[in-house]
């Protein structure tokens, strides 16, 4: 039960009623405690237990992307002499709804669709056309230009949406125990990294344009990406600050040899209800998340004209990416409380 509901009336009686409000508000949605408080209630029981200072874990650094810089070459264009020769072609719908909309702002992901739009309502338009007419000619190598320069629009997307963007940038909001959006999110991921390979291998025929504002709406949405990435960034930080700590200290004087063990039994209860029953839950949460969407994330991201060396090194499949860092600093993290154990002689549980 929610600990709101345990405090007795008389404290409620002398509360003031904007404080009554609150807690009010506090006990009808919920309140839970969030994921990083047991990690930092793990570390303060355990300092003022062992009568040790607390350890402090330093605040995590913004990863930055690269901005694109890949000069295009001028657009060809369609003049409206050539639009009047193409009536029957839905290029021609599609190019002067594009020209209405000049001077306007078009997002990257909207311009992207543009242009696949383009590449394949020109394929069907030059099959109707004359291929020794000038407006065939100019048709054919713009869509030519436009397959060639779709990889730059598709970084664009990556760089300027912000649904993609915030990917790797730090979020106020933590990833709760019970998120919302995980299913969605791989699903979008998996339409962003179709159109990618599509891309890559001259496939843009195939693509169904459709899919790229349909793909940014969840992850606006949950935002589950930038939470997902936050949370195994900042549960390694605290992994490796909480090792540092009872690496530094003595098991020996938890536990002194022929002594009472009631320091020992304290502190191993604090080990289970905080991180056996808490945070070792969480992070098996968030390496199944990552299990799954790591691999959507190399092939979104992964040595991308966008991706900074630091995304990358989070991302790289043959070295300490962050599933793997997550892992291995729970695994550093137990096996100090591995030896303890075996040195007092208790059990865990």
């Amino acid at each position: 039960m929610n600990h709101l509901f345990s405090l007795k009336q008389s404290i409620y009686t002398k509360l003031p009623l904007n404080w009554l409000l609150a807690a009010c508000c506090m006990v009808l949605l919920g309140c839970s405690e969030q994921p990083s408080e047991a990690n930092k209630t793990y570390l303060s029981r355990l300092s003022n237990t062992l009568q040790t200072p607390e350890p402090h874990t330093k605040p995590l650094q913004q990863l930055a992307l690269v901005e694109p810089v890949e000069a295009l070459q001028p657009a060809i264009k369609i003049g409206i002499t050539e639009l009047a020769g193409i009536s029957q072609c839905k290029l021609n719908v599609l190019i002067s709804e594009h020209n209405n909309q000049l001077g306007k702002t078009a997002t990257a992901a909207s311009q992207l669709k543009y242009q696949i739009d383009f590449i394949q309502s020109a394929q069907n338009c030059l099959n109707t056309l004359d291929k020794q007419s000038n407006v065939h000619s100019k048709i054919a190598a713009a869509k030519t230009q436009k397959q060639t320069q779709l990889a730059h629009y598709f970084n664009n997307v990556l760089y300027s949406e912000p649904e993609l963007s915030s990917t790797w940038q730090l979020t106020g909001q933590e990833l709760s125990t019970q998120p919302a959006g995980f299913s969605d999110t791989v699903e979008a991921l998996k339409k962003l990294t179709t159109i990618k390979h599509k891309i890559e291998t001259k496939g843009s025929m195939a693509i169904n344009s459709d899919d790229i504002l349909s793909a940014l709406e969840p992850l606006n949405r949950y935002k589950f990406d930038q939470q997902l990435i936050q949370a195994a960034r900042e549960q390694i930080s605290l992994n490796h600050t909480a090792t540092q700590f009872v690496n530094s200290l003595v098991v020996e004087d938890i536990c002194p040899k022929g002594k009472n063990k009631q320091q020992a039994k304290i502190v191993s209860n604090i080990f289970n209800k905080y991180y056996l029953k808490q945070i070792q839950p969480y992070q098996a949460q968030l390496s199944g998340y990552l299990e799954t969407l790591q691999p959507l994330y190399m092939q979104l991201w992964f040595n991308q004209a966008v991706s900074s060396e630091a995304v990358n090194a989070l991302l790289d499949p043959n070295s300490n990416n962050l599933l793997s860092q997550l892992k291995a600093s729970a695994k550093e993290h137990v096996i100090w409380w591995q030896k303890f154990y075996k040195t007092c002689e208790i059990s865990p549980i």
